[in-house]
């Protein structure tokens, strides 16, 4: 049975030739059509006995002759070939078809033309493809640009509504401070610390969504480094969450031997961001470890607690703007921390890291030297 399909190279040369859905053209060395294609004579409405010994040229439209004449046929001589020529077919009812073709000369071992092939595509299928693709790039690239306007526009009035609240809300920590230095009765004074409380954490929102509308604007977080006290910064960052968290246990593990560079002011935004994040999520009865560890080539700083594994899809965009892991959980606030908190990793050349299993989630800044 296999031997029905098997074909001498000739069988299979003519059916290629003629039954193929481009158009292809031999001519001798001068020019002259030697063989032609159903396909072409079928686009020039005729058949291909009526188009042998008649020049390429003759089956081109007036202004494709001249261009074949003064320019691709001078061409096929100096460098052999010609690719992707745009021409128009003048068929025998005088319709024009715009095609593509391509030439070249095969040559024997002294260099002589022993024949010339040509293939001929149908342009108008493609042109069409080129133009709804064009068409397609300019729309894309429209909604491009008014989306980054929009995004630009919106960072701009997270920018400004943020700095607006600021004066207001400062003006009522303010009051709520003078309060509490007055003799007030317990009712009264339950009150001052809900509005106080309150108004804290408002406060770290706004300067959330600054940070965050300035990394945004600005292309990134900037930072001036200098030469600091590691295990006296994350101290000072450790005793401020254990007043506000006084029943929760934070236990310090540090190996660190010098100063390290880095900006003081951001690096104790991220590990406050850090351990608040550990005391929230972690397990309330056991402690959150702080170390810190600095060596010839790098140093780190890693949180730890214990507590409900982060699930494997949140893991995937802890790291983005208004992610939470807990998405139930109202003391998450707007998911900006974590997001901050990579960002003040990034300006210092660092990175932040996450692993989280049954046993630990641990929470890791690593800056390289």
């Amino acid at each position: 049975m296999a031997s029905r399909f098997i074909h001498s190279d000739a069988e299979d040369f003519n059916d290629f030739f003629e039954s193929s859905l481009s158009g292809f053209v031999i001519t001798d060395a001068e020019g002259n059509i030697a063989r032609i294609n159903k396909r072409v004579a079928s686009w020039l409405n005729t058949v291909p006995d009526k188009l042998l010994g008649q020049r390429l040229s003759t089956i081109l439209t007036v202004g494709g002759k001249i261009y074949f004449e003064t320019h691709l046929w001078p061409l096929l001589r100096l460098q052999g070939h010609f690719d992707e020529i745009a021409l128009e077919l003048a068929d025998s009812s005088s319709e024009k078809m715009p095609v593509y073709i391509n030439g070249y000369e095969r040559r024997d071992e002294q260099g002589q033309v022993l024949f010339i092939r040509f293939n001929i595509f149908r342009a108008s299928d493609r042109r069409l493809y080129e133009e709804n693709l064009k068409m397609a790039k300019k729309l894309a690239q429209a909604e491009l640009k008014l989306e980054q306007q929009n995004a630009l526009i919106r960072e701009q009035f997270i920018a400004v509504l943020g700095h607006d609240l600021r004066n207001p809300l400062s003006a009522i920590m303010n009051a709520a401070q003078l309060l509490a230095r007055k003799k007030i009765g317990p009712p009264e004074e339950r009150l001052v610390n809900i509005i106080e409380s309150g108004s804290k954490r408002m406060y770290e929102m706004i300067n959330n969504i600054m940070d965050l509308a300035r990394g945004r604007l600005g292309g990134g977080f900037q930072i001036t480094l200098v030469k600091y006290d590691l295990e006296k910064l994350l101290n000072q960052v450790s005793d401020e969450l254990k007043v506000t968290w006084p029943d929760r246990i934070i236990t310090s593990d540090f190996n660190i031997n010098e100063l390290v560079e880095c900006d003081p002011g951001r690096l104790s935004q991220l590990v406050s961001n850090l351990l608040g994040n550990a005391i929230t999520h972690g397990a309330s009865d056991t402690p959150v470890i702080l170390s810190a560890t600095t060596v010839s080539d790098f140093w780190e700083i890693s949180v730890i607690n214990k507590g409900q594994p982060i699930s494997e899809q949140a893991l995937k965009y802890l790291f983005h703007p208004f992610q939470r892991q807990n998405k139930q959980a109202s003391q998450n606030g707007l998911g900006l921390g974590l997001y901050i908190a990579s960002e003040i990793a990034k300006a210092h050349k660092g990175t932040l890291t996450v692993k989280s299993n049954d046993e630990e989630t641990c929470f890791t800044l690593h800056i390289p030297l």
